[in-house]
């Protein structure tokens, strides 16, 4: 699968889910990284493109079948997904819930998501893992994916209160005629002419 394909795979498998803090482009490069850009036999033959462990078996939304399977001579157990849209749900999940990860939502950059990432053990032994995932979604501009959640902003109730003057109709005319010179000596305009 080339990378144009592979990004917009991972883009729209991830449509719908929530993701509460965590940043599009760094799932699809990890989902790169970790998958081989989906080249991998545990993306291809099982849906896991994150590498994710059976570890304790827990399911954090994406997993619920709870099979697993051994890949070549790994000694690890590997989750077996239904799709790559769970893969990717599980994959969050696991950053959501899990306290070792409690600083991955809170990151305000991709850059320190990865960090906390790497820092709650998700990528153990590995010196280089940040600088690797930084490469790929700059060099794939994957932030371009990353949007800024917006709430609509309440803005209190105004009420105007208006006091009725009488006048006469002299009077009237002449805020008329007032009004009207003060927006053409704004405007330019020569009411006159």
């Amino acid at each position: 699968m080339n990378k144009t394909v592979f990004i917009n795979t991972i883009s729209s498998a991830m449509q719908g889910l929530p993701l509460q803090g965590l940043f599009p482009s760094v799932i699809i490069a990890q989902a790169a990284l970790e998958s081989s850009w989906g080249e991998s036999k545990l993306a291809k033959d099982y849906n896991n493109y994150f590498g994710m462990t059976k570890g304790s078996g827990r399911n954090f939304g994406g997993w619920p079948n709870g099979q697993s399977t051994k890949v070549g001579s790994n000694t690890n157990t590997f989750r077996v997904y239904n799709s790559l849209t769970d893969s990717i749900a599980d994959r969050n999940g696991m950053f959501q819930e899990l306290a070792r990860y409690a600083d991955v939502t809170k990151a305000s950059t991709p850059e320190e998501q990865i960090i906390a990432i790497a820092n709650g053990g998700y990528c153990p032994g590995s010196t280089t893992y940040v600088k690797t995932v930084m490469d790929i979604i700059n060099q794939n501009d994957l932030t371009r994916f990353d949007t800024v959640e917006t709430k609509p902003i309440q803005l209190p109730e105004i009420t105007i209160k208006a006091k009725v003057y009488k006048m006469n109709t002299r009077t009237l005319s002449i805020i008329i005629l007032a009004a009207g010179l003060a927006l053409a000596a704004i405007g330019g305009y020569n009411l006159f002419a």
